[in-house]
């Protein structure tokens, strides 16, 4: 397996390798994190084989990030992270895939780690691909992200375009790499490295996107894939209990992977919006908490907790959009403030919208104290979004990502 990203691109496949795991197979996955984290502890708590591809990347990734999020454009967000994070990682990441497929029978992939498609394609090994974002595969019912909804015709024209942009503008290096190798120009990218000729999975919930009537059988659903984690390894802090215990359920504000980019200015920000509302909140922060004083009673700061146990004994989650933590408000049944920053977070606002969890989007570019406050208030405010989110809790409960994904990949290939 091999994956490249945050945690909200790694995370999954550590779940999906410990269910391929249990179910009896040899697994080895492979992962190049853009802000330098090691998962190698999470690697061994499953007993998992990892191998970390550490780049030599110069770049400063806080300055990278915060010049993302001040980018409005999407494709030049896309020019931007590809140009200073994926394409100085090519040659470490290629050499990573050529090692897994040689020595391995089947490899799995992020949708847009091409290296693993190009070495699959030069070792003849068969490839999945593992797309977290739906508006990435084509289809007429829908646009490419962050385009209008054209009609079925006009849509899928768009695709055309999109695709043909990522393989030439996007991804310059994958042509020459397919090249050198002696295989076929990629003039698709969806065609060929977002959608997996043999298995295609898409770790979403369908009760957030349902699977396309368009979609060829090899692409399927299967849920989020979710990382066990279990309370006696990772317990709540008896103090942030307290808290929660004596007052109003918490607001839960937390910008997740984007934080690290301003971490001082998303403080600022969310502190002075949680003294406008007269909420109560939990604020998670990159920076130590060790280092701040925060003279609030109505604000506990935390670095990190475990989401799947704190969001359920909280009234709303303030976030980012990332798909990671969505689908962790989801299954607590608690609705969502989104603050978008970058790439398909507005899509899965808008998701959220859809599905009756959140109200108006806002932008990290415009956002203001006063207006995340309002936002807030909103929510909190209105019953039927925690309504709405405690229903979808009950029907996502029911759902188990890994256990279907691990079906789907045995089934494709007759494994045992």
């Amino acid at each position: 397996m091999q994956t490249w990203g945050s945690d909200g691109d790694i995370l999954p496949f550590f779940a999906l390798a410990n269910g391929l795991r249990l179910a009896g197979h040899d697994v080895t996955i492979c992962y190049t994190s853009v802000d330098a984290t090691d998962y190698s502890a999470l690697a061994n708590a499953f007993n998992i084989k990892s191998i970390n591809v550490v780049p030599a990347i110069t770049n400063d990734i806080r300055t990278i990030g915060k010049e993302l999020i001040h980018t409005p454009s999407l494709f030049k967000q896309c020019l931007l992270v590809s140009g200073k994070c994926f394409e100085p990682a090519l040659a470490e990441m290629y050499e990573a895939s050529q090692q897994l497929c040689r020595n391995h029978d089947i490899v799995i992939g992020h949708f847009i780690q091409n290296t693993l498609h190009t070495a699959a394609e030069k070792y003849h090994i068969p490839r999945v691909s593992v797309c977290y974002l739906p508006p990435a595969i084509p289809s007429r019912y829908y646009p490419p992200l962050g385009a209008p909804d054209l009609g079925s015709l006009l849509n899928s024209v768009q695709h055309v375009l999109a695709e043909t942009i990522g393989a030439r503008l996007i991804f310059p290096s994958l042509n020459k790499l397919q090249s050198r190798e002696g295989l076929s120009s990629v003039k698709r990218y969806a065609q060929r490295i977002t959608v997996s000729k043999y298995l295609t999975l898409v770790p979403v919930s369908p009760s957030l996107f349902p699977r396309m009537p368009d979609w060829d059988n090899s692409i399927q659903g299967c849920g989020f894939l979710n990382v066990p984690i279990s309370e006696s390894v990772w317990p709540v802090p008896p103090q942030l209990l307290e808290f929660i215990r004596t007052g109003a359920p918490p607001i839960y504000a937390t910008f997740g992977s984007m934080d690290c980019y301003q971490p001082e200015s998303n403080l600022r920000l969310l502190i002075d919006a949680i003294k406008l509302s007269k909420q109560r909140a939990i604020i998670q922060t990159t920076i130590n908490r060790a280092s701040l004083s925060i003279d609030d009673p109505n604000v506990f700061i935390v670095n990190k907790v475990p989401y799947h146990t704190v969001f359920s004994l909280c009234s709303a989650v303030v976030h980012h959009g990332g798909v990671g933590t969505i689908q962790a408000s989801l299954l607590a049944g608690v609705p969502s403030v989104v603050v978008e920053h970058v790439f398909d977070h507005t899509f899965w606002a808008q998701q959220l919208r859809k599905v009756g969890v959140t109200e108006n989007v806002l932008h990290r570019r415009s956002v203001t104290s006063r207006k995340l406050a309002d936002a807030i208030n909103a929510i909190i405010s209105s019953p039927k979004y925690n309504t709405n989110a405690q229903q979808l809790s009950v029907m996502m409960k029911k759902e188990n990502g890994v256990n279907r994904a691990v079906q789907l990949i045995e089934d494709k290939f007759q494994m045992c």
